[in-house]
């Protein structure tokens, strides 16, 4: 990378830091303001919700990223336009897609580390965050492992290996002990509801160990009187927004092969491949808004543009997921979406400054 090329890089990653370091806090006082509600529920205390909310910071900052790539390119290269050094730039022979170019080496550079942390760290730290907030609400047990959700109830283990979006479980098996420890009771259900405060369990093998012999019975359904609280399996269920994007690859391609509606999950994995494009696009758009704009244009001006339209673009692109969803379109719509509006914008402004 030659020097001028470095000093731009580093100048819009400072930028996009300290635009990080800002939405960082607001991120974290709005999380913690939804966390201090539930302040008081069994063991939950105002350093417990701290940690809850700061587990949810990482996600965030991921999904914000290509606004704060725009906000931050905008500081850097307009605090070069104020002094007069892209200018100077410009004199010195080095054209606009050059300078384009080294925004992108720097504003891409800060981008891996945030992949890394959003979808590498974040979806990690948030999962923990649900399952420590259960367990210090004293309402269940409960911990996750690659053989599904586990909850403790009495002398009762429950093991639950799927739940799906609208709260169904499949593949449930409740294992039950006596006084000295020794299982005595074995259930396998296909699938669980929840229906008018009980739960009942479809398609049951239950299995009795007495002394020597095995007493097995199947069921269509089963009564089951658990206190298992439907709003547990938010730690057996995992929103997809909480799972890292090969997580999510492997979820679409498991459901689709049970065919089942995988949609929601596509849409969330093209939602986490549309975020580096879509910084891409704003890195770029942020030199014609530069040039557009001056040497007169203030810090503050080009931070409000900055901040109005990410901000826009970010509703739009949240709403059109929404609007896939709802109407059952194709989930790589997601990625063009914010992507084409962003790239129009780009041509429209460069057509402007020239």
């Amino acid at each position: 990378m030659r020097r001028i090329d470095r000093y731009i890089a580093v100048t819009v990653i400072k930028a996009t830091l300290m635009t990080l370091l800002v939405l960082t806090i607001m991120a974290f006082v709005l999380a913690l303001v939804d966390e201090i509600e539930d302040v008081g529920k069994g063991d939950y205390s105002n350093l417990d919700a701290m940690l809850v909310a700061a587990c949810s910071v990482p996600r965030f900052l991921y999904e914000a990223f290509p606004v704060s790539a725009l906000i931050g390119a905008l500081i850097g290269i307009g605090g070069m336009a104020s002094a007069g050094e892209l200018v100077a730039m410009r004199a010195a022979g080095m054209t606009t897609g050059q300078i384009v170019l080294a925004v992108l080496k720097g504003g891409m550079l800060f981008m891996l580390l945030v992949v890394l942390i959003g979808d590498g760290v974040g979806p990690v730290l948030e999962q923990y965050g649900n399952q420590y907030r259960l367990e210090k609400q004293k309402k269940q047990i409960t911990f996750s492992s690659r053989n599904g959700f586990w909850a403790k109830d009495g002398a009762t283990m429950i093991n639950i290996r799927r739940v799906t979006p609208e709260g169904r479980l499949q593949d449930v098996s409740i294992y039950r002990f006596d006084e000295s420890g020794d299982l005595n009771t074995l259930i396998r259900a296909d699938f669980g509801e929840y229906r008018d405060a009980h739960w009942r369990l479809g398609q049951v093998r239950q299995t009795r160990i007495r002394d020597d012999r095995l007493l097995i019975e199947k069921k269509p359904w089963l009564a089951w009187n658990s206190v298992v609280d439907p709003a547990v399996l938010s730690a057996a269920f995992i929103d997809p927004i909480m799972l890292p994007a090969w997580r999510l690859w492997e979820q679409i391609q498991s459901l689709k092969s049970r065919q089942q509606n995988a949609l929601r999950y596509e849409v969330t994995f093209w939602s986490k491949v549309a975020v580096p494009l879509t910084t891409l696009a704003m890195l770029i758009l942020a030199v014609p808004m530069v040039m557009k704009g001056g040497r007169d244009a203030s810090t503050g001006q080009r931070v409000l543009w900055g901040a109005m339209l990410g901000t826009l673009l970010y509703l739009f692109s949240r709403g059109f997921s929404f609007l896939v969803l709802a109407l059952d379109l194709p989930a790589v719509l997601v990625v063009f979406f914010p992507l084409s509006l962003v790239l129009l914008l780009v041509l429209w402004m460069r057509r402007q400054a020239l």
